[in-house]
């Protein structure tokens, strides 16, 4: 008689406990049309008109106005984000946590704060705020889609946590990563596989996924991630949203729960925390306030960084651009899009240089080497003590099973990265050679990826985001623009190889359609722990591609 491996019936008293906190007069029915669903939390009835407009009319910024002049108070904004992440748990398969009862606990304490101090906690006074999976809530599970840490809640909060909640936020959920958390997938043998709202075929991506899901169908408008190789930044250009990856030091990271063996994050390319958002100045609000709360005080890894306030200098900036990654050509949409970004830009007086992808292949390698260096040993234990196998996406991304790295390893990787962060320096002040204005340029424009998003468990590796992380420098997402087939339906080229086949296989002229409308965020990059002027410049471009 067979036995089933114990990771099954964990997974199913996780899914009934993590099911039974959605209250019964929340539950909806899936629509007989379920591939696009972005339009599912204003048809399903469940949100009234006033919650609607809190959850579709504002981004953090706005809201957070109205909720100072009390517009709104902080319990209906926040009942308000909890019903519609119900909403989007029960169609996309996003949340891995959920606390509604203690959000509007905090809320109405929030509210209560402000009727007798007379003024806001903090700069997030009142503003729901979901966490990855990974970020510690004390009193809940961090359990990053293994079944091992299932069931056994943390007992203190990640510093980032103890941030926000100083700064007036209100935590309520939080959302689901891949196994591995190292595959730009999210599906795990617990919580199943997050989808996409605007079209069931295509990834929510990850490690970021259930998060970008959330935000790409407004159960949230703000979300903390992290980010070792495109993980905040892939899900918010799957899910159209904005993100921004901070370089290390700038946010808190002390007390995640992680897939390493203690110790193995703090050496080699640093995981940093990032933020998600419906929009720029969101991302810039929350990197300025937790900046200006001086978090190295509370976090031995964040550096001396205080935000720098002042505006752009009133000149033309230069602009550098990468069009390629040596072994894709990037589909036709993201093309044309930077391509009529450069234009805009040109025309409001800025200037635009081309720019190789430098030692890309030699960074590429580097990343990979440093991310195979602890040997997936925790990952294996944890997946031991309940039988739980490696998942499709683990099993295509080629990092794990793998042997465990030596100290000299480290050594060689640690080396060769430092001076390939020293060539890189050398080349960015170098483009001043080839800039009319005698400057470098101030930041690089580039695609977030080769491809649009991908079809469930279809693994295209992007060398645009990890690149940056090997690095340390911060990158961002923008959106600017929009699939249109009326000028993206053009013939490809042939494929440079197994990898750009890949990327071809998802835009075959049978496939192109359920793309037509797909937003489109291109990404930016500026120089090492320059996220204050990476975020003035993002800011510029969102208003020029408006």
């Amino acid at each position: 008689m067979s036995t089933e491996p114990p990771y099954l019936g964990i997974s199913r008293r996780k899914l009934e406990e993590r099911d039974s906190k959605i209250p019964a007069e929340w539950r909806i029915s899936m629509p007989e049309d379920d591939d696009n669903l972005l339009g599912l939390p204003r048809s399903c009835s469940l949100l009234s008109q006033r919650e609607l407009d809190i959850t579709e009319q504002n981004d953090s910024v706005a809201l957070l106005e109205k909720i100072r002049a009390r517009e709104y108070s902080s319990v209906e904004v926040t009942r308000a984000f909890c019903k519609r992440a119900a909403i989007a748990q029960q169609v996309l398969n996003c949340l891995t946590e959920i606390f509604f009862d203690q959000a509007l606990e905090r809320a109405a304490y929030l509210d209560d704060y402000l009727n007798r101090i007379g003024k806001p906690l903090g700069p997030l006074h009142g503003l729901p705020v979901a966490l990855k999976d990974s970020i510690n809530v004390a009193g809940i599970d961090s359990t990053i889609g293994m079944a091992a840490f299932a069931f056994k809640p943390v007992k203190k909060n990640s510093v980032i946590v103890d941030m926000l909640l100083s700064l007036g936020a209100v935590m309520y959920v939080k959302t689901n990563v891949p196994q591995s958390m190292m595959t730009p997938d999210t599906e795990n043998f617990v919580f199943g596989q997050s989808r996409n709202a605007r079209s069931k075929y295509l990834t929510a991506a990850g490690s970021s996924g259930g998060l970008g899901a959330l935000l790409g169908i407004r159960g949230a408008l703000m979300g903390i991630g992290t980010d070792v190789g495109g993980s905040v930044r892939i899900p918010a250009y799957c899910n159209g949203v904005y993100a921004v990856k901070p370089s290390s030091g700038r946010l808190p990271y002390h007390r995640l729960q992680g897939y390493l063996t203690d110790g193995a994050e703090t050496v080699g390319i640093l995981c940093v925390n990032g933020v998600l958002a419906v929009s720029m100045r969101d991302c810039e609000l929350l990197l300025r306030s937790i900046s200006d709360a001086e978090p190295w005080l509370y976090d031995p890894g964040c550096s001396y960084l205080p935000w720098d306030s002042q505006p752009l200098l009133e000149r033309p900036l230069v602009f550098g651009v990468i069009w390629e990654d040596h072994e894709t050509t990037p589909l036709p949409p993201l093309l044309r899009i930077l391509r009529e970004t450069c234009d805009k830009l040109r025309t409001n007086g800025h200037e635009v240089i081309d720019m190789e992808f430098y030692k890309c292949a030699e960074l590429a390698q580097n990343a990979v080497g440093n991310f195979k260096l602890e040997g997936g040993k925790a990952l294996d234990g944890a997946r031991s003590l309940t039988g739980e196998p490696y998942t499709e996406s683990v099993k295509q991304g080629g990092l794990y099973p793998c042997p465990e790295g030596t100290l000299s390893d480290l050594f060689a990787l640690s080396a060769q990265r430092l001076q390939l962060q020293t060539d890189w320096l050398q080349y960015w002040a170098s483009t001043a050679k080839s800039s009319r204005s005698g400057r470098p340029v101030d930041v690089i424009l580039s695609p977030a990826q080769s491809c649009l998003p991908r079809p469930h468990d279809t693994l295209i590796r992007s060398h645009f985001s990890r690149i940056w992380n090997v690095l340390d420098y911060p990158a961002a997402i923008v959106q600017c623009g929009a699939v249109d087939l009326s000028k993206d339906n053009v013939e490809l080229p042939p494929p440079r190889g197994p990898m750009d086949e890949r990327v071809q296989s998802i835009y075959t002229k049978e496939k192109r359609q359920r793309y037509e409308g797909f937003p489109i965020g291109l990404q930016m990059v500026g120089q090492r722990q320059m996220e204050a002027k990476l975020v003035k410049v993002a800011l510029l471009v969102e208003k020029l591609v408006r």
